[in-house]
């Protein structure tokens, strides 16, 4: 139980530090900026942040949240973004390391009388941090639609490439195979090419219904979640937003002044909610099927 608890501490704080990242992309990338120069500094007076200024989380409070040069306020989303990411690194961690995968559906090569995955199995890491690069980029997308631009498409490129390559080497990162009983590479391929359709055709109707002059993050989204997830996971989630935006368009209607979420925040939020519940929602599908 130690060993758990201590894994979960550091992907806690890990996730800090990758939120803080997150940050300099979401500020950055969309002006076509360096992500590495030049190095953090206040927006308002250029100065360069002191390493112990720029601990996240911590050094937000201990500052009251102003740069400690010029006092300039400091936007309160550089530490929601930092705890939402160390959050999200936290509870993933448990669920498919500390549980031992208990969200997710057990692919045929671990069928094998388990009632999960192997014990500290390189699998578990491997799908964990699979995860992870899908969610930080997902969540990426949302916080730049938040700040009412749209995200690029070189902030998905490096999820896509690793997304469609890293399951060719380790089948198991998509737990729901595309289809059963097939030979292994013959899977594999299928897995791909089905993920890349469904994610594909989803995110080029959502293009169509908000009627953008080139996708946006909505799109390149889902592509992503059918590259990582699968057709029949990209298709469900697909399925719970469209329902959302009908109860959201629905919400409008009685309260007119009612803000609009961006689709890249329902995407990020429902396709976490679908990888922690992915193992119940297979289960009830099986009954209802059968």
């Amino acid at each position: 139980m130690t060993e758990e608890i201590l894994m979960i501490t550091w992907f806690f704080v890990l996730g800090a530090v990758i939120g803080s990242f997150l940050n300099v992309v979401v500020y950055r990338l969309p002006q076509g900026m360096s992500l590495i120069l030049p190095g953090s500094h206040c927006p308002a007076c250029n100065h360069r942040i002191r390493w112990f200024d720029n601990i996240p989380i911590a050094s937000w409070l201990a500052l009251g949240g102003r740069c400690r040069d010029c006092r300039a306020a400091i936007s309160a989303r550089y530490l929601v973004v930092e705890a939402i990411t160390a959050c999200m690194f936290a509870l993933l961690t448990t669920a498919e390391f500390a549980l031992k995968g208990i969200n997710l559906p057990l692919r045929e090569i671990y069928e094998s009388g388990n009632s999960g995955f192997p014990r500290n199995n390189p699998e578990l890491y491997a799908i964990l941090l699979y995860h992870l690069l899908l969610l930080c980029t997902l969540l990426a997308a949302a916080v730049i639609e938040i700040d009412r631009q749209k995200p690029p498409l070189r902030l998905f490129v490096p999820a896509l490439a690793i997304g469609v390559i890293a399951p060719f080497v380790w089948p198991y990162l998509r737990p729901v195979p595309a289809w059963l009983e097939l030979p292994d590479w013959t899977s594999r391929i299928l897995d791909c090419a089905a993920g890349l359709a469904a994610g594909g055709l989803l995110g080029y109707i959502a293009w169509r219904v908000q009627g953008t002059k080139s996708p946006g993050g909505m799109t390149w989204g889902l592509l992503c979640g059918g590259v990582f997830l699968g057709w029949q996971a990209v298709c469900g989630v697909a399925f719970v937003i469209s329902l959302l935006a009908l109860f959201a368009a629905a919400l409008g209607k009685l309260r007119k002044k009612a803000g609009a979420w961006p689709f890249s925040l329902w995407l990020y939020t429902v396709t976490l909610g679908w990888i922690l519940a992915w193992s119940v929602i297979v289960d009830l599908i099986k009954r209802i099927v059968d």
